[in-house]
């Protein structure tokens, strides 16, 4: 193909293109001069023939801190100092490793660094803090090109802000073979025409706005159903088939002047004159049908040489070899990028390169990065991250464009939107085609928070056949059942579809309803394994931006407009989708009512039988379990229990129901993460903002750790992910409340935030400081005003008024023999004035029990609304900033050995103390347990194992009462009762 009349059009848009980064970076760095012409062509004649192989060389990292080992750091300190790196490829990141390490890493090189990443879907999957996107077969199901070129645009701001400047994406694959485990969902379709038109629109805004764009996989990789991480893949071998389909995008956009093709591991044996070779190393594909018969004067990138496709067949220095023969101008490395250099320095010097193709590759590479401005400015700037990066206005772009792909192919019963009239259950299941930790999905907990009858169940692959058809045996006939199948391409998988035992189980259901809505979160052909499935939707992945998309469709507050990108097989054509208009009103009517208040009723009022319970109580108490408690349960607003148990305690020789107990760690619910909602309803703080916003203190003196520090956000310290540890003994070194707390701003994390969870006092107490900074109040003050006393909640304080005394339980004794009576137990708290956002709050039964209840009506208590609605909800759904976490915002849910019994639904919150407190609130039983022990009396030796045991005894025994019987098959039982009692 004859380019020659688009090269002056070309260079006119490159032009274009390198004056819009250069403007670009000059905005967000002032010292940026202006004075380097031809960059590119005098910096080439400065390097060796070494230095110029690494130009043609990709290092491949994780950017963050966690990753890196000290040897990692080295590696990359000595490969800076030597030869050099030409690019460096970002598997997973985050913005202030990207801070520091980017800008140590371009601050060391002598040449600037290009920085690439994987980005089809938006910064998001490769930055938690960047904007997540549908994937890009999504994006043509809108039917509008302009959201291709809106994607570009915001994945190049967000991009270049985050230090990434060239984007390998888009995919052009044409995606025709439903099979396909690994491109599928990341195509734009099966039609060549149609991939072509939003690709360059894709490109064309990444471009304008400063980012290198890259094709892949040449010459296509959608016709396969080999993953090429994996093995080599094959793919057709018609010439005429290859030019008309496969070829054409990458055709297209070579004459749109896309910055780089990738060169994928496939082959097409009957094409090609050697039939067993991977593109990658194939003169034919690369030199002779690329660059001399398309015509493509751009950058050519291998794809990763670490994939199967390649190691399972050639030793690294000869696949290396090879891809430079072959044409190739950049190699995204294996392992050993030394080893490389030294291979290609070897096949110069014995001729089998030339050193004139050397010369080419690498000011390919120096031009581009003189085009993106990095030779003027390659750093990062916070200023520019932080204005830039998962802002409001690119998420909401995100959700209009999910909103309008999502697909609605066939509803023959009419089951959408779903009706919440109906009094009949809805099951919902959460299907993961891969081990998933059975976690509740995003939408399964909106979905919930309908407040509908609804019944949520999650499978994975571990699950066995047994196990599923227990669950199967559970599904009352003609069931309202929906499915959200998890279905989507990953690499090293080798398969796209459910496995057998998944595939079997939908199917059963089927037999067992006709209700049944399929939604595919993944892959859209899902269908053809269940043509006769009544509803089918596509969502076309299970990113937590289409679940929300998908949840609002099925409820009715958006339209469904998608079309199908694709054609499944003998069932439906291209452009297929049905139109489902919005509700005009909300499925749920919500007339403004007062929030339930808590009344008492005799137990029969709800069908409890509570005789078990007393049996139960005072065998915990005789054997010493705890010496006195308190237990109150409420069942839809109903208090049928509120009980004391006898007790001997300095000198007292009853419990009373109306006593007061040192709530010790109920305090970072009800008082300090309280706070924090109230704070965040009043628009004076964004949990997503880091600690050091609020608090700057929070530093710490330690400079090794500000880096660290700065990152760790608000929600972070909610959902325990801060990597702080989980306690010190600050109370043993400091002696006023301000060095204690100067002490505490300099702990430092053990681990990186979202690393892992650890469940801190420590940022409970930053968490409580927050709080007093913000609202200029003390915790206790600001707590008090805003939450207790609208409540009634007259016997729950800090530091308890001496008055209350004779109510107070006492805690421990201590070493010199005297007891904690009347103030916090925690040492810690109590060095802190015994005000502290970890520990120090005491209360009753009945307010904590008015606070639940106020929870349960989702920030609501008689006419008084404590927090809005959506604030409620969105501390109360698992956090998911830890996978496999526990945690909420403040709260846990309940897992493993509950300590909340062994029926606590799912969708349950709750806390417990260490002084031998606990609190646990079911909305989908609308039940509410409270258990107050002073277990820690006569010192804290005294609670195990015993009171674990019992306390979860306990909190199951109020289930027990009410004839709820199912246990939850995700809570174990405690040893001491698995055998019975």
């Amino acid at each position: 193909m004859n380019t020659d009349n688009m090269k002056p059009y070309l260079r006119l848009f490159r032009t274009f293109i390198s004056v819009v980064a250069i403007v670009f970076l000059v905005s967000s760095c002032a010292s940026v001069q202006l004075n380097q012409k031809n960059w590119a062509e005098k910096t080439i004649k400065k390097l060796t023939l070494r230095q110029k192989i690494a130009q043609m060389m990709i290092y491949r990292m994780h950017l963050k801190y966690a990753s890196i080992t000290p040897q990692k750091w080295d590696e990359i300190k000595s490969l800076l100092d030597n030869d050099g790196i030409g690019g460096i490829h970002i598997w997973s990141g985050d913005g202030s490793s990207a801070l520091s390490m980017l800008n140590e890493i371009q601050r060391r090189s002598t040449i600037p660094i290009v920085i690439d990443a994987d980005i089809e879907r938006g910064l998001g999957q490769r930055f938690p803090s960047g904007t997540d996107f549908p994937p890009l077969m999504a994006i043509t199901a809108t039917g509008n090109p302009n959201n291709a070129y809106e994607v570009g645009a915001i994945v190049a701001k967000e991009s270049r802000a985050a230090g990434v400047q060239w984007n390998l994406s888009p995919v052009v694959d044409v995606n025709n073979n439903p099979l396909n485990p690994i491109i599928n969902t990341r195509s734009f379709s099966e039609n060549p025409g149609i991939v072509s038109e939003y690709a360059a629109q894709y490109i064309r805004g990444l471009q304008e706005n400063g980012m290198i764009s890259t094709a892949k996989h040449f010459p296509g990789h959608g016709d396969t159903q080999t993953d090429s991480h994996s093995s080599l893949a094959m793919i057709p071998s018609d010439s005429s088939r290859l030019w008309s389909v496969e070829l054409k995008p990458f055709i297209d956009v070579a004459n749109a002047g896309v910055d780089a093709i990738m060169i994928a591991h496939v082959h097409a044996p009957d094409f090609q004159p050697e039939s067993d070779i991977p593109a990658t190393l194939s003169k034919f594909w690369v030199t002779d049908i690329l660059k001399n018969k398309i015509g493509y004067e751009g950058i050519i990138i291998t794809d990763g040489m670490g994939m199967g496709g390649v190691t399972k067949n050639y030793a690294d220095d000869y696949a290396i070899i090879e891809a430079v023969k072959a044409g190739c101008d950049v190699i995204i490395q294996n392992y050993d990028i030394v080893g490389s250099i030294n291979a290609i320095e070897d096949a110069v010097k014995n001729n089998e390169i030339s050193i004139e193709q050397i010369n080419s590759s690498a000011l390919k590479m120096l031009k581009m990065k003189e085009n993106a401005g990095l030779h003027l400015n390659p750093f990062v700037d916070l200023d520019f991250m932080m204005k830039t990066i998962g802002i409001k206005e690119h998420r909401e772009a995100s959700d209009r464009i999910s909103t309008e792909a999502i697909t609605l192919v066939k509803d023959e019963k009419n089951l959408l939107p779903l009706d919440v009239d109906l009094k009949d259950t809805l099951y919902v299941f959460d299907i993961y085609d891969q081990e998933h930790k059975h976690s509740l999905s995003s939408i399964s907990s909106s979905l919930k928070r309908e407040r509908f009858p609804i019944r949520t169940i999650q499978i994975d692959e571990s699950d066995k056949k047994h196990v599923l058809d227990a669950i199967l045996g559970k599904i009352p006939k003609n069931s309202r059942i929906l499915i959200n199948a998890f279905v989507s391409p990953k690499e090293w998988k080798d398969r796209i579809f459910f496995p057998d035992n998944e595939t079997y189980f939908v199917k059963e259901l089927m037999k067992i309803s006709d209700r049944v809505i399929l939604a595919s979160l993944g892959t859209p052909y899902l269908l053809m394994d269940f043509p006769d499935v009544s509803t089918y939707l596509c969502a076309y992945k299970g990113s937590s931006v289409m679940q929300n998309a998908l949840y609002k469709a099925l409820m009715g507050k958006e339209n469904i407009s998608g079309r199908l990108p694709i054609s499944i097989p003998g069932m439906y054509e291209i452009g297929s989708g049905l139109f489902l208009e919005k509700r005009v009103e909300s499925p749920i009517v919500k007339k403004f009512e007062p929030g339930k208040l808590l009344l008492r009723v005799r137990s029969k009022t709800v069908n409890a039988n509570i005789s078990k319970i007393d049996q139960l109580m005072n065998q915990a108490i005789a054997e010493n379990a705890w010496p006195g408690a308190v237990l109150l349960a409420a069942k839809d607003g109903n208090i049928f229990i509120k009980r004391s148990w006898i007790s001997y305690l300095s000198g007292r020789n009853i419990t009373r129901s109306s006593d007061i107990f040192d709530l010790a760690s109920i305090t970072k619910t009800v008082a300090t993460t309280s706070s924090i909602m109230k704070l965040k309803d009043l628009g004076k703080i964004d949990i997503n903002k880091p600690v050091v916003h609020y608090l700057p203190k929070f530093k710490g003196n330690d400079k090794k750790y500000f880096n660290q520090k700065s990152k760790i956000t608000i929600k972070d310290l909610l959902a325990h992910a801060s990597g702080l540890p989980a306690f010190k003994q600050y109370y043993k070194e400091e002696k006023t409340r301000e060095s204690v707390l100067e002490s505490i701003y300099d702990t430092v994390p053990i681990k990186s935030n979202r690393d892992t969870t650890i469940y801190s006092d420590v940022g409970a107490i930053i968490l409580g400081e927050i709080v007093e900074k913000i609202s200029g109040l003390p915790l206790n003050v600001f707590a008090d005003s805003m939450i207790f006393k609208p409540l009634g909640m007259g016997t729950t304080f800090f530091n308890p008024p001496s008055n209350k005394m004779r109510r107070i339980v006492p805690t421990e004794f201590k070493p010199d023999g005297t007891i904690v009576h009347g103030y916090v137990h925690d040492e810690n708290a109590y060095s802190l004035g015994g005000v502290a956002g970890h520990a120090g709050l005491f209360s009753t039964a009945k307010d904590l029990a008015v606070f639940s209840q106020m929870m349960l009506n989702d920030g609501l208590y008689g006419w008084k609304r404590i927090f809005k609605t959506e604030t409620v909800n969105e501390f109360t759904t698992k956090a998911n900033v830890v996978d496999g976490s526990s945690r909420l915002l403040g709260w846990d849910s309940p897992g493993g050995y509950a300590s909340g019994g062994i029926y606590l639904s799912d969708n349950s919150f709750g806390h417990t103390g260490f002084t031998g407190t606990s609190m646990w609130i079911d909305p989908d039983q609308g039940i509410i347990v409270i258990l107050l022990t002073n277990a820690v009396h006569p010192n804290r030796k005294n609670k195990s194992p015993k009171y674990y045991d019992w306390r979860q005894r306990i909190h199951s025994a109020v289930y027990e009462s009410l004839s709820i019987i199912n246990k939850n098959p995700n809570l174990k039982l405690r040893p001491r009762w698995e055998e019975g009692e």
